[in-house]
């Protein structure tokens, strides 16, 4: 008799009589503005301009539509682009509020404070950043310092990773080069910014995904939220035309040592390349950008989180393991 063991992750949703939602409610009936006022929105209605990186875009997309679902007077127009071109945009009052992986600069905040401009941060979901190669390479577990060095360049082929199964050149394909993916792994591992980095640009988290799919020596970088959702046929079909590394944090020839960025992994905090996602919202007044991340934050918001195959940050998840035979 084979045992396996599945684990199972739950969303523990306490709907409290205050919190978040009352917040919003509150805010719903705070927005009876008078006619003379200068904003045209409210937590529940009107319309205003998002910019997201678009790592995110799958979960973000869900969370509109739910969110629109439920407030019919409400529209959120989403302007997907690389992180750092999606906080200038909030930055130069282009758009309301922002979701990235990263926290402003100095610089940034600087100019917040010189324009007394205030601004909100919330963390309200964890993802991974996902390594693919083609579904005929089998040599699927990578090591922390053997990526890094494929990006200082003291790598360049498979073999010198010790493969066996894929030969030649390893083709570095990332979605841009300022997005929220590559910052990420030059963040970790302190890498110079003032040096060029061996890596190709496809254009998006999709077009990493078909490169992949069609060069053997190819390893793409891309947001997990790509590939996450279960339930997504185009997620499923995504998965299932390439191959998803497991990563591991040091050197190591144990396969236990190396994991993948999916839910349990995610939740115990044991996939190395797990980061947080985040809304910074610039909004002065009980607007529809309060309304969308109270939304976003609260039990329905961090339901659509859940079932996109991230982890909620706002509400508590437990996890329970169970023997299952066979």
């Amino acid at each position: 008799m084979l045992v396996k063991q599945k684990i199972q992750i739950m969303a523990i949703m306490k709907i409290k009589s205050l919190g978040l939602c009352l917040l919003v409610l509150a805010s719903i009936v705070s927005c009876s503005k008078s006619k003379d006022s200068k904003f045209s929105d409210g937590p529940a209605q009107g319309e205003i301009s998002v910019a997201v990186d678009e790592s995110f875009q799958p979960l973000l997309l869900a969370e509109k539509s739910a969110f629109e679902n439920n407030y019919h007077f409400a529209k959120i127009n989403f302007d997907f682009h690389a992180e750092n071109e999606a906080i200038a945009d909030l930055l130069n009052e282009k758009v309301r509020a922002v979701v990235v992986t990263r926290d402003l600069t100095e610089k940034e905040k600087e100019i917040f404070t010189r324009e007394k401009v205030s601004y909100r941060s919330y963390n309200f979901a964890a993802d991974g950043l996902a390594l693919l190669v083609h579904p005929q390479n089998v040599d699927t577990l990578l090591s922390l310092p053997a990526l890094k060095s494929l990006l200082t360049g003291e790598h360049t082929t498979w073999e010198s990773l010790g493969a066996k199964s894929t030969h030649g050149q390893v083709a570095l394909v990332v979605d841009k080069a300022n997005s929220s993916n590559i910052k990420f792994l030059v963040d970790k591992f302190g890498l110079d910014i003032n040096k060029p980095l061996p890596i190709f640009a496809a254009g998006s988290n999709k077009a990493v995904i078909e490169y992949v799919k069609t060069h053997k020596n190819a390893l793409g970088l891309i947001g997990s939220n790509w590939i996450s959702d279960g339930d997504n046929p185009t997620s499923l079909g995504f998965i299932r035309s390439v191959h998803v590394m497991s990563i591991s944090e040091k050197n190591s020839n144990a396969p236990s040592d190396f994991y993948q960025p999916f839910g349990y992994n995610l939740a115990l905090k044991k996939y190395p390349l797990r980061r947080d996602v985040k809304i910074i919202l610039k909004e002065s007044h009980m607007g529809l950008g309060t309304g969308f991340v109270n939304y976003v934050c609260g039990d329905m918001g961090q339901l659509v989180v859940l079932k996109a195959g991230l982890i909620p940050l706002t509400r508590p998840i437990t996890i329970r393991q169970y023997q299952i035979s066979q």
